[in-house]
């Protein structure tokens, strides 16, 4: 009897897993990529990196994935602006692509990082859905999952790029902290900022609970754990190059097209980019609106003031210093952006129907184009 109920229990987690909407929605995303691989069309523009020897699947390996894959079999010396990545997942690559020996190493490594995003993508999206019900409860859990899983960037969690890390750290470190294991929150916490360079910022909910909530000591000391992120990796980049600034100065001389770059010359990235640039206003657009309300009315209580604080100054920062063609990549990795939406769907049904299925068209959009080498960031 307890095999039988031990195997039933494990059938109804496995379909619940698989039905969650950020995992079903990988067959989706890599349905897109498939197809938009085999009959999509280039832009004429060189090819950063050499599609990989995985038919079909070679459109996983885009743009900055050339840095991830680079990085974790030659390390950061082989890129001049390599120290912009951070280096958990090119770790996860270096230690998992070995298992597929009988493939070249690139395609090992592709595959690695592939298999991983999967697995880490489905530990983020139970943990996810069990902070939004801690925090808000069951219906905004469940439309925010959704409205992920459409969103028109999620195909990131399954490309070669570090989204699906990180969102497994914050959204890992954000339940605990909500569970009181403040401690372990920080430590996850730590590892989602060497994931991506703007994660370190998921400190601010742990510093600003100090002001309103218990344990201030643990809290203050997790939040430290995190920002500590930063020193950390400026620290091996120092021990490799001999400059304390290497990381900074990396991220800050990179390749990108912020805000300012755009206004100085609209019509010519609009000439080139369009369709880039226009999805990505949309969406961040739309997030800005959603974030900005709940932090100006006033019955948004003490528990979830700090997480959307911590949105609106990540998104005003990216926004920003960030490439405009990266906005909505930037948003994927911050759940308040989806509760704010979710929340507000109650009371207007419509809405909700109507901002899915936008989402749902412009993320089949967004994913041909990355795939087809569109600077779709």
């Amino acid at each position: 009897m307890l095999i039988i109920s031990a195997v039933t229990s494990l059938k109804s987690k496995v379909a619940k897993l698989l039905t969650n909407p950020i995992v079903a929605s990988r067959a989706i995303v890599l349905f897109l990529v498939a197809t938009a691989t085999m009959f999509g069309n280039s832009t004429g523009v060189l090819p950063p990196i050499p599609d990989v020897n995985l038919p079909i699947l070679y459109g996983l390996a885009r743009w900055d994935s050339s840095y991830y894959l680079g990085i974790a079999t030659g390390g950061y010396a082989i890129f001049q602006h390599g120290y912009s990545f951070r280096p958990i997942f090119p770790l996860i690559i270096r230690f998992v692509y070995p298992i597929f020996f009988w493939l070249d190493v690139r395609s090992a490594e592709v595959v690695a990082g592939f298999l991983w995003n999967l697995v880490a993508l489905s530990i983020a999206a139970v943990y996810l859905e069990r902070l939004t019900r801690l925090l808000l409860g069951p219906t905004i859990a469940s439309r925010g999952l959704l409205l992920l899983a459409v969103y028109p960037s999620t195909f990131f969690f399954s490309v070669i790029y570090s989204e699906a890390t990180c969102i497994l750290f914050i959204a890992t470190s954000l339940y605990y902290l909500e569970s009181r294991r403040i401690l372990l929150a920080g430590g996850l916490g730590f590892l989602a900022g060497l994931a991506r360079p703007e994660a370190f910022l998921v400190a601010i909910p742990f510093l600003v609970k100090t002001l309103f909530e218990d344990q201030k000591l643990r809290k203050l000391t997790a939040g430290l754990v995190v920002l500590a992120s930063v020193p950390a990796f400026a620290s091996y980049g120092y021990l490799q190059t001999g400059n304390l600034f290497a990381v900074l100065q990396s991220e800050i001389t990179g390749p990108k097209c912020n805000i300012l770059c755009f206004i100085s010359n609209p019509v010519f990235n609009l000439a080139n980019y369009f369709l880039p640039y226009t999805i990505n206003f949309a969406v961040f657009t739309i997030a800005v609106i959603f974030i900005v309300y709940p932090l100006l009315r006033a019955n948004t209580s003490s528990r979830i003031f700090p997480y959307y604080l911590w949105a609106f100054i990540l998104l005003a920062i990216v926004f920003y210093s960030g490439d405009a063609r990266s906005l909505a990549r930037f948003a994927l990795v911050v759940p308040p952006v989806f509760w704010a939406q979710a929340e507000y769907s109650l009371n207007h049904p419509r809405f909700f129907q109507a901002l899915v299925v936008v989402y749902a068209v412009m993320m089949c959009l967004a994913t041909i184009l990355f795939v087809n080498w569109y600077p779709m960031l």
